[in-house]
């Protein structure tokens, strides 16, 4: 008497198959995952810059620096100052009070939103307008006083790097 048995199911290389497709694909989107959190970050940065920067621009162009002089040379030193200037809002300030009040909020949320972030202020020089696109951070030697003003943000990248380029240029064009 021959018994035949009737095989049903998967058998193990089929099921070993099936586990390397789920696998791969589970792996695929994890990977799609992280890298688009990591390009949101980044353009939620740029943002950032933009908006910080066009503000600061605006202040700039407003006539925000008279209080330290015109031209505004000093005006990194200032940004770079982290001593905590008079409170405005809690008592009336000098105008070169409240200058120095709005650059020390200005910077302190620019150190929020994007931490290690850098700043540069200087004229923009005919050698950078030749190299648009690819920013340094050093300042042009070949400007005059009536070169526009130009305002460099960088920041550094998800893996922490200490040598970045500025990732937002803008022409602020003359500073009153």
């Amino acid at each position: 008497m021959i018994h035949q048995f009737r095989v049903s199911g998967f058998a193990l290389l089929e099921a070993m198959i099936s586990l390397v497709v789920v696998t791969a694909s589970v792996v695929s989107a994890v990977l799609v995952t992280a890298h688009t959190q990591l390009v949101m970050r980044e353009a939620a940065n740029q943002h950032t810059a933009w908006r910080l920067g066009v503000e600061l621009a605006v202040w700039l162009r407003a006539g925000g620096t008279q209080p330290f002089g015109n031209p505004p040379s000093n005006l990194l030193t200032q940004i770079q100052d982290v001593t905590r200037p008079e409170d405005c809002y809690a008592q009336a300030c000098t105008t070169l009070d409240a200058a120095h009040f709005y650059l020390w909020q200005w910077r302190r949320r620019l150190m929020r939103d994007l931490p290690g972030a850098r700043i540069v202020l200087c004229r923009e020089g005919q050698s950078e307008q030749a190299q648009s696109y690819h920013w340094r951070w050093a300042c042009p030697s070949d400007v005059d006083d009536s070169s526009l003003w130009l305002l460099k943000l960088g920041w550094p990248n998800h893996q922490g790097s200490t040598d970045f380029a500025p990732k937002v240029v803008l022409n602020i064009g003359q500073i009153r």
